[in-house]
């Protein structure tokens, strides 16, 4: 049976939800067939893919942040310096799309595999004034003015959800939801301001559910993350 795009779409924004065996009941065609058809109206945005197989209209935005200036110039030296280390580099703006209440935050996050951690934050001492390892949360609100312009030195959690943006590692909306509930320098995300954040940004950006689940119960939070994600729903 030959299908349309137009049909694909009239019912998957039927169904809300849309995978490979659903379409191919309702169509009488092969799952692999189905399969291809979400995968390439995925591909132009039409769709968004939204956890294993499964897709919806694409009616959310993607999350998008841009790197600053001093985001590049801090990833031009490390990567210089250390081709064949990896490296999640971002700056606190990233969080000013899902918050309410804007906080000033200059701080530039630099995630790096663990055995790298050290290295990093000696090399950027040696550059930057105000650069912190892995600060705990009470160094964080005894010793950390986010409204100045700081490094905050991390390890980079294996296989952590990220994307490329002009060539630099930055972290997915995935990631950065899990990582407010769990990294030390976040706690001042938490609270009922995490709760705003996390509706915030299912309200306005497509979320791979799936996607998140798996890497908060790689940090061991996944209940924490399931039942914000509930709430916010």
């Amino acid at each position: 049976m030959n299908v349309g795009k137009s049909q694909i779409l009239e019912f998957a924004n039927a169904n809300k939800l849309v995978n490979a065996d659903l379409l191919a009941t309702a169509y009488g065609m092969k799952p692999v067939t189905a399969r291809q058809y979400l995968s390439s109206l995925a591909k132009t945005n039409v769709l968004v893919r939204v956890g294993q197989g499964v897709y919806s209209i694409a009616q959310k935005q993607p999350f998008s942040y841009t790197p600053s200036e001093l985001v590049r110039k801090v990833h031009e030296r490390l990567t210089a310096e250390l081709p064949f280390t990896d490296f999640c580099i971002y700056d606190g703006s990233i969080f000013s799309s899902i918050q309410h209440h804007l906080s000033t935050n200059r701080a530039i996050y630099v995630e790096t595999n663990r055995d790298a951690v050290e290295s990093v934050f000696t090399r950027l001492k040696g550059q930057y004034k105000n650069v912190y390892r892995q600060p705990s949360t009470s160094f964080m609100y005894d010793y950390v003015d986010l409204r100045e312009e700081c490094i905050i030195v991390k390890t980079l959690i294996t296989e952590s959800p990220m994307m490329k943006v002009n060539g630099i590692k930055i972290p997915t909306l995935e990631k950065l939801l899990v990582d407010m509930q769990k990294d030390a320098d976040f706690d001042y995300l938490r609270g009922s301001e995490s709760y705003n954040m996390f509706r915030l940004a299912f309200d306005l950006f497509a979320i791979n559910t799936t996607k998140m689940m798996r890497y908060a119960k790689r940090r061991g939070i996944d209940k924490v993350i399931g039942e914000l994600m509930n709430q916010a729903k």
